[in-house]
């Protein structure tokens, strides 16, 4: 059994910039949710899945039926991370420097995104189980976050695969259980995709 993770195709609404409250970063993430996805080419190699599992959200979606011939099953747990509003009001901070707060409130479990954190990994590890326990190759089409952190927990069940810090736009990432050499081999990123 392998999973191949994709990530959807862009979207149309760019990352911000600037300066920017909590608030507006929470406004800013609404209209990436809803923003039309770009749909493009996708390079599966000779990866044949039997079945395919979607994030429910519209760009996953339109991603997954344009890479897949047959039917897409859809999912929530496959979401992206939801972040809370910090409680800065009118406080505003360059969006690079929101990000490096977040992610240290998201490492450290700090109370302002604990519930957000702890909801999310336990939608990860659902997942990792519910796609461990099936047969055949599975594509899984998703958003960068849940694949960094379902890329680790692939690893952690013993699964060879690369290890996902920011996945492209409709790129394959192959895991796989199989034995010790070429595990590492696909770990190191040097087993061709296709195989």
């Amino acid at each position: 059994m392998r999973i191949g993770l994709i990530r959807h195709f862009p979207v149309e609404e760019g990352f911000p910039s600037g300066w920017k409250t909590s608030a507006e970063l929470l406004m800013w993430r609404k209209q990436y949710e809803a923003s039309q996805v770009i749909l493009g080419q996708a390079d599966l190699g000779s990866f044949q899945a039997t079945e395919c599992i979607s994030s429910d959200i519209e760009r996953a979606i339109a991603t997954a039926k344009a890479v897949f011939a047959g039917a897409v099953e859809q999912t929530a747990l496959l979401r992206e991370p939801d972040f809370a509003e910090f409680g800065t009001g009118d406080l505003r901070l360059p969006v690079w420097l929101w990000r490096w707060i977040l992610l240290l409130c998201w490492v450290t479990g700090h109370r302002s995104q604990r519930a957000c954190r702890n909801e999310f990994r336990h939608r990860v590890v659902a997942m990792a189980g519910l796609l461990e326990g099936k047969a055949g190759n599975i594509l899984v089409v998703s958003h960068a976050g849940m694949m960094t952190y379902l890329s680790a927990e692939f690893r952690r069940r013993g699964f060879a695969g690369p290890k996902l810090r920011m996945p492209k736009h409709a790129t394959l990432y192959i895991y796989e259980k199989c034995a010790a050499p070429r595990a590492e081999a696909i770990s190191r990123g040097t087993e061709p995709v296709g195989d």
